[in-house]
């Protein structure tokens, strides 16, 4: 307010400066003082472009300061995002990110490697040289040790990646602070997703089985014997033995040739054509069918080839 009341009365004067000057080239022109008249039009119009740049920094562009209290030395600066630093903040507002220490101790009670965002941050107002809040260009450049998760499978959700990266489905609120530019409810393929690194609790990728969970065709074997093979899991859903391969692929994080007891395999709707629980007697007893007819034609001899008689001109000994 006080600094729109010093424009106004700044212009005031300016107004009644031009006034004055206008009588007076009038009475300079009548007393054919034209030089002076030319110096003093010159000076009027240098002071006014210089008091339209002073006013035009000072008030026309928003300032991201304010002041902390009456006759205080402090100014104070609000953070937008969960990722901004006291180095970030200090290079902005004073131009060298050397001053982080002063901010620091102006700021005791701020753990500077977990800043919120709208957090009051009290800067040295003899420090300061810009007065306009950084953007978010130069705020992610100091996002610092921030975990980056790429979302890669179909149904990913904030809430989703919230409760498997940090334990709670309600932290997607503080995913959405720290990525501003991503829309929360619309995860698309290729999003890259910061973590606040206080936050997790796990950096192991979150598997496509997870995620395939929360949608409707989403079917999963669990694995009950230690001799359970991947191909027999996949001639029993989806007909084939060889399409272990691509169950494999929807596995990434279960050794497909050494699976354990509580192994949960996910089966991609597409190959499913039973949701029977795998029959392990119906298994076994295919496999020993196969096995005893290998054994059957390896053991059984092979058929004698007949003697091949050949036809055509006979050869008679001379005599």
């Amino acid at each position: 307010m006080a600094a729109r009341i010093k424009h106004i009365v700044a212009k005031c004067m300016i107004s009644g400066m031009m006034v004055l000057l206008l009588s007076g080239c009038a009475t300079v022109k009548e007393m054919n003082l034209n030089h002076k008249y030319e110096n003093s039009k010159g000076w009027f119009k240098d002071q006014w472009q210089t008091m339209g740049a002073k006013f035009q920094s000072d008030d026309d562009k928003a300032s991201a300061l304010e002041p902390y209290s009456k006759n205080s030395k402090y100014v104070v600066y609000r953070t937008q995002w969960s990722y901004e630093t006291l180095p970030g903040i200090a290079e902005w507002f004073t131009g060298d990110a050397k001053y982080w220490n002063q901010l620091a101790q102006a700021n005791p009670k701020l753990n500077p490697e977990r800043i919120h965002a709208n957090a009051p941050i009290l800067i040295p107002a003899k420090l300061v040289k810009k007065k306009t809040a950084p953007t978010e260009a130069f705020a992610a450049k100091h996002r610092v040790h921030f975990f980056v998760h790429q979302v890669r499978w179909r149904g990913e959700t904030l809430s989703l990646i919230a409760k498997w990266y940090t334990g709670h489905y309600g932290n997607w609120k503080a995913l959405a602070r720290a990525n501003p530019s991503l829309n929360p409810n619309h995860i698309v393929l290729g999003n890259r997703i910061h973590i606040p690194p206080q936050m997790m609790k796990t950096k192991k990728r979150l598997p496509r089985k997870v995620v395939a969970r929360t949608l409707p065709g989403y079917f999963a074997h669990t694995v009950t014997k230690t001799d359970e093979k991947l191909a027999d899991i996949a001639k029993w859903y989806t007909g084939d033995a060889s399409n272990q391969k691509a169950i494999a692929g929807a596995n990434p994080d279960i050794d497909p040739d050494f699976l354990l007891i509580g192994n949960e395999i996910y089966i991609p709707s597409t190959f499913l054509v039973t949701h029977q629980p795998m029959d392990r007697q119906s298994i076994q007893k295919n496999t020993k069918v196969t096995q005893k007819r290998s054994q059957s034609e390896a053991a059984s001899p092979a058929p004698k080839q007949k003697k091949m008689m050949l036809f055509g001109p006979k050869q008679f000994q001379a005599n």
